[in-house]
């Protein structure tokens, strides 16, 4: 029988029995027509191809198999394409026919669930690339440089750099000076309280305060004061050696040469410390007019530093003096007298500054060193009254600075 659509069909009652129940709608499908579904179909085709059946034979179909999944297409060249009739045969003839048949719709079926397995992969839409950004030319080596667009006008940015140029101005170098003055005020402490401790009024209340031990020889307060007196002149005038070792009350030399060449060493030491003294003085007040022009309040922050430093020294040493007056006394000698012609038995020299002098001598530096430092730290303690008029000067000076700052930006 032909597939044909077309062709008028005559069938016997042994075909109607065989096709009753066929619908040949199901294999019509509107499904599109995959090139992969047609390559297991070549065995039905060439099955068909080599079976004995004439031109005139009529094509059989058998009923899909139950449990073989979804119908075949109809679009398949197999189940459409017309085939040529074959002769009539008799039933002995038509049984190797079905089984050949069953046969190839049984390779179909599995070729179909190999079809129905396999999977494509999707595609993954491609995506899209952001988009570059235009080419700009790189600008000329020797010709202006160019701002951006999204830059604040020349006004704003040169208002705001001098403000902030005006707020850092001499800031590090304007530190460092306080520093200075810092270390610089204890130094200068000692050399103005050496100089008092040298003095005739030094003399005079320590020979005549009670306990003071009296001279082994017989020296009233009066010898003391005199003689005594020549030893701290010695000390800050410009006379030589001669100025004691001529000295000879009733005939007879006061003091031995090691006694004057020790005094020597002394007036050496005391001219040294007294220079030092002047030099950091002319510095920190140089350092303070700058200040006063750079930073207003620095000079008198240094100082009040420097006032704390001089009384954490003062206490420092007095307590170590406290614990071994001798070993305090000895070290000093040794650290700046290394020659070692300090030391001596007796002699007038010792009559007139004993120990107890010594003692007091310290005693007295010490005082001055704390008096100076008190009344450095009342003039220069941060009150409200004095941190409000340090910050008016602060601004008076960076309105200055402001202003020649921007005398020189319009200029350019």
């Amino acid at each position: 029988m032909s597939q044909n659509p077309d062709e008028s069909r005559e069938t016997n009652a042994e075909e109607k029995d065989f096709e009753s129940g066929l619908d040949y709608g199901a294999f019509a499908s509107e499904e599109p027509d995959f090139p992969e579904e047609r390559l297991g179909e070549d065995t039905p085709e060439t099955e068909q191809a080599e079976s004995p059946a004439e031109e005139d034979e009529p094509t059989q179909v058998v009923p899909p198999v139950a449990g073989t999944g979804a119908a075949r297409p109809a679009q398949s060249p197999a189940a459409t394409s017309p085939v040529a009739a074959s002769p009539a045969r008799s039933p002995e003839e038509d049984e190797p026919q079905h089984t050949t048949a069953l046969g190839g719709a049984a390779a179909a079926a599995a070729v179909q669930r190999e079809q129905q397995t396999t999977t494509l992969e999707r595609e993954e839409p491609r995506q899209e690339r952001e988009p570059r950004e235009p080419y700009r030319a790189a600008p000329h080596v020797g010709g202006p440089p160019q701002r951006p667009a999204d830059v604040a006008p020349n006004d704003e940015l040169t208002e705001q750099d001098i403000a902030e140029e005006a707020a850092k101005s001499k800031r590090g170098i304007s530190r460092f000076f306080t520093v200075l003055v810092a270390i610089f005020t204890p130094l200068m402490f000692i050399v103005l309280a050496i100089r008092l401790v040298g003095s005739p009024l030094f003399l005079y209340v320590t020979y005549a305060r009670p306990g003071f031990p009296a001279d082994p020889d017989g020296w009233g307060l009066s010898e003391r004061l005199l003689y005594g007196s020549y030893g701290t002149d010695f000390l800050f005038n410009l006379s030589d050696s001669r100025y004691l070792s001529q000295l000879a009350p009733g005939g007879e030399a006061l003091f031995t040469e090691n006694e004057v060449s020790h005094m020597i060493d002394v007036k050496v030491l005391i001219w040294y410390a007294m220079a030092v003294g002047v030099g950091l003085l002319v510095l920190t007040l140089l350092l303070g007019l700058m200040l006063r022009a750079w930073r207003p309040g620095g000079l008198a922050r240094g100082i009040f530093a420097g006032a704390w430093a001089t009384i954490a020294l003062v206490i420092a040493l007095a307590a170590l003096a406290i614990w071994d007056w001798q070993f305090f006394f000895e070290e000093f000698h040794h650290l700046f007298f290394p020659q070692g012609n300090w030391a001596f038995d007796g002699g007038n020299l010792i009559r007139l500054y004993p120990g107890q002098f010594w003692v007091d001598a310290g005693i007295w530096l010490a005082g001055f060193l704390i008096l100076f430092s008190l009344i450095a730290l009342l003039m220069t303690w941060p009150t409200k009254r004095r941190r409000e008029l340090r910050a008016e000067r602060l601004e008076e000076v960076q309105a200055r600075k402001r202003a020649k700052l921007e005398e020189q930006a319009r200029a350019i």
